[in-house]
Parts: C-alpha cells; sequence; structure tokens
C-alpha cells in the first residue's frame, strides 16, 4: 500500500515517498539535488493489512567533483620548475586523488591519448614517453576520471631542448700584440672573447691553466656579447684557456682550449764588432764599414 524511503545523510533525515510504474516497480527520486557525500537509504514498506517491513540500508555515495593536484616534469634538467628539459624522453608524475582510476596523456592537443601508470603510492600515476620526443615547446594535456565517472583535465607547458652550441674562444684582436692570430700578447691583462654562447645560456665559465694549476672563473656578459678579462695581472708564461656553457635546459657544451703566451720582457745579450781590427775587444776598426753582430 505505501512505499516510503527513508534517506539519511550526516545529521539530516528525508523521507521520499515511493510511486508505482506501470510495470510493478517502484521508485524514489530525490525531491532536490544531493550534494556530495554519503547517503544510506532504507526502503519501508506497508501493505494493506498495515504490515511494516524495512530492508537492509544501502549505502550510495554523490560524488561529483575530481581533481588533478598536480603535474610534474620530473626530469627538469636545468633551473629547477621551468619545465624545461633536455630529455627527448620527457618523464611525468601526476598527482590526484585516490579514487582517480584513470590517467591519461597527450602532447598534440588531444589527438593522441597514453594512459599513465599508477605508482605503488596511492594517487600517484607516472609517464615516460617510449619514443624520441622532438626538440621544441609542447602542451601536455592531462585527463583524470574517477571511480563515479567525473573527468577533469589539466595542461603542462613544457620546453625539450637537447642542443647547445660549442662555445669558442679567441684573444682579441686588441691584445694580440704580436703577429696576428699567434697568441702572444704583452698585456697581462688581456681580454678573450667568447663566441656562439647560446640566448639561453645560463653559465658561462673560463678554466684558466697555469703551470699545473687551472682555476674558473665567471665571464662577464655585456652589451657586445660574452667575455673574460683576468682580474689580476699575470706573470710571463702559456696560459691554456677552456669555456664550459650551460643552458637553461641543463645541455653543456665546451670550448677547444686555447693556448696563450704573455711575454712582456724582451732583452739583448750581447752586441760584438766583428772587424775589431786592432787589439781583441778594444772595439777599434780600421774598417770604414763595421760589421756588428747581435745576439739575442
Amino acid at each position: 500500500r505505501y512505499v516510503t524511503v527513508e534517506v539519511q545523510h550526516g545529521s539530516t533525515k528525508e523521507v521520499l515517498t515511493a510511486t508505482k510504474g506501470t510495470n510493478g516497480v517502484w521508485s524514489v527520486i530525490p525531491t532536490g539535488t544531493w550534494a556530495d557525500g554519503s547517503y544510506t537509504l532504507t526502503v519501508r514498506v506497508e501493505d494493506d493489512a498495515e504490515n511494516v517491513k524495512y530492508s537492509a540500508p544501502l549505502t550510495v555515495t554523490v560524488d561529483t567533483h575530481v581533481a588533478i593536484n598536480n603535474v610534474e616534469l620530473v626530469n627538469d634538467n636545468g633551473v629547477k620548475g621551468d619545465n624545461m628539459t633536455n630529455d627527448a624522453h620527457p618523464q611525468f608524475r601526476v598527482t590526484v586523488p585516490v579514487d582517480v582510476n584513470e590517467v591519461s596523456l597527450s602532447i598534440d592537443g588531444g589527438t593522441t591519448w597514453v594512459k599513465a601508470t599508477q605508482s605503488t603510492t596511492q594517487g600517484v600515476w607516472n609517464y615516460t614517453w617510449p619514443t624520441t620526443v622532438p626538440d621544441g615547446d609542447y602542451t601536455l594535456a592531462v585527463k583524470a576520471t574517477d571511480n563515479a565517472g567525473n573527468t577533469v583535465t589539466k595542461k603542462l607547458d613544457f620546453t625539450i631542448d637537447t642542443t647547445l652550441s660549442m662555445p669558442v674562444i679567441v684573444l682579441d684582436n686588441v691584445d694580440d700584440t704580436g703577429d696576428k692570430g699567434d697568441n702572444i700578447t704583452n698585456h697581462t691583462q688581456p681580454t678573450f672573447t667568447l663566441q656562439h654562447i647560446d640566448k639561453d645560456a645560463v653559465s658561462v665559465k673560463v678554466s684558466v691553466e697555469y703551470g699545473g694549476v687551472s682555476t674558473t672563473f665567471d665571464a662577464t656578459k655585456g652589451a657586445g656579447g660574452w667575455t673574460f678579462t683576468p682580474t689580476g695581472a699575470w706573470a710571463d708564461g702559456d696560459y691554456t684557456l677552456t669555456v664550459s656553457v650551460e643552458d637553461v635546459a641543463g645541455n653543456t657544451s665546451q670550448s677547444a682550449s686555447l693556448t696563450v703566451t704573455v711575454d712582456t720582457q724582451i732583452s739583448i745579450n750581447n752586441i760584438e764588432l766583428i772587424n775589431d781590427s786592432g787589439i781583441p775587444d778594444d772595439n777599434l776598426t780600421n774598417d770604414v764599414r763595421p760589421h756588428f753582430q747581435v745576439k739575442v
């Protein structure tokens, strides 16, 4: 005769009246929208003889929301957090609520989706691209689906950069005081020009080896490019210089070595009058065309 459904949600209790359909099946629809949460339903049946029977309770969970807590580029090799990598196989970690049962990823605008793998830690999913991804800027789309069928998408922009030019170090033309290109100078603080330094370089260092001891210095970036000048005067001798560069993606490159000679001294060891015709070494000659020999 009567079929009602008692709905318990937290401390709130609601009684709904069921409706009998033409097929003899009773059904009930909530009068309002249910908020997310757990609801316990119990059916009360009363027949014409006023006998009453209750069903076993049924707990139903309403879940209309799903979230992606975090998307991380794991092999972010350069400056941390800039989402740049020098690995052509980018690896991603996705953190989601524990009721998420599927995580998919796409880097081609949603044309192709791949499924991430759930780790041993609940709520953490991982995926590493198995094929080589060319250098460039990409937008990663992550789609998560939970047990209730809710779906959400989150995006992450990232860059793959696997290349870095090989730097070159040369003695500045002004400081190459000998024959041009012989890398000999009489300047004790010569300036060096660093060439082929990519715009995304974040570290440019010059290693100087002298007398078996190697010291590393930071290069200087100016309006005209990168240069290096010793902070103190160099003694005479041979110096071997090498440039090392690192870019924002973590790529590194090293130049060929350059050996420069600092030579600030010159001397004349001996001057001799060859046609000394009188007493030896008295520097007297009877030759109107004196002949000299100079040793340096």
